[in-house]
């Protein structure tokens, strides 16, 4: 069992419809899980079960040794930045700050002080009158402050400008180095995670479809473009991608199956190239 995540059979309805089917997922400590899905895959139906603000219809889950039982315990342990922040108008991002703290043990006032100052944002401002930049960053700051073992991170950078990106992202790496967190970050962006992420995980049709290490798609995902005149069958590991005529191109993943496709005659002198990540990432979810 992990001793961060364990997620095993977790289902999840709403009005007939189910979301999650039997969702399995495992983190260990320290690792970090980029979550790949299209919008309404149930990548926040996940987070929300997880944080206690849902209960799953079956199967169980266990958070940093604590089950989900509706008492909020586990809301005080994990960092959760959600897609779109919402924070009380009246106040200032100050009171936003010494507010969230009445309801942490461990925050560390300084260090929410100290990310103010590194991410630019006044704490004197005004939540009502924040763009959507400086939301995300007080967003950061309260998901961190209390330095919890686990965060989960629902479109961090969605819609934001590659600044506030970039701080966000720094952000992220800074936690990882000195604190060694757990992080569970789904994002339309995933490519500019690439260089954090250990896993990628594909969510779709309610269940996790595929995992692979970021390793494995750095390396050894591939391109082959080639010119075929009758139609064949593709072995494992080989997606069709666009292309017409009798020129087709090919994502081929695993070292493994790119030599078994050189074997086919009908590949013979195909141009091979590295696959980026951020089309391997669409090929994964079918786009």
């Amino acid at each position: 069992m992990s001793d961060i995540l364990d997620v095993k059979g977790l289902k999840k309805a709403f009005g007939g419809r189910e979301v999650l089917k039997g969702l399995d997922l495992a983190a260990a400590r320290g690792e970090v899980i980029g979550i790949l899905g299209r919008n309404g895959s149930g990548k926040t139906t996940l987070f929300s079960i997880l944080l206690d603000l849902v209960s799953a219809d079956g199967g169980s889950a266990e958070v940093l040794g604590l089950r989900p039982d509706g008492s909020g315990r586990l809301r005080g342990l994990i960092g959760y930045v959600p897609e779109k922040p919402a924070f009380h108008g009246f106040m200032t991002a100050g009171e936003v700050l010494a507010f969230r703290a009445r309801f942490f043990p461990r925050w560390d006032m300084p260090k929410a002080l100290d990310l103010c100052k590194k991410l630019e944002l006044d704490p004197a401002a005004g939540v009502a009158a924040m763009s959507k930049g400086n939301l995300a960053k007080l967003a950061w700051i309260t998901a961190v402050a209390h330095n919890p073992e686990l965060l989960l991170l629902d479109e961090p950078t969605s819609g934001l400008d590659y600044l506030v990106r970039d701080h966000i992202l720094n952000g992220l790496i800074h936690e990882l180095t000195e604190g060694g967190r757990t992080i569970i970050v789904s994002n339309h962006r995933m490519g500019e995670m690439g260089g954090i992420l250990d896993r990628v995980c594909v969510l779709k049709d309610g269940v996790i479809a595929a995992s692979h290490g970021a390793a494995f798609l750095a390396e050894e995902a591939f391109r082959a473009a080639a010119r075929l005149e009758t139609p064949l069958s593709l072995p494992e590991g080989v997606v069709a991608l666009g292309g017409g005529g009798a020129l087709r191109e090919f994502a081929v993943f695993g070292r493994k199956n790119l030599e078994k496709l050189r074997l086919d005659p009908a590949f013979a002198g195909a141009e091979i190239s590295p696959l980026l990540l951020e089309d391997s990432f669409k090929v994964l979810l079918g786009e």
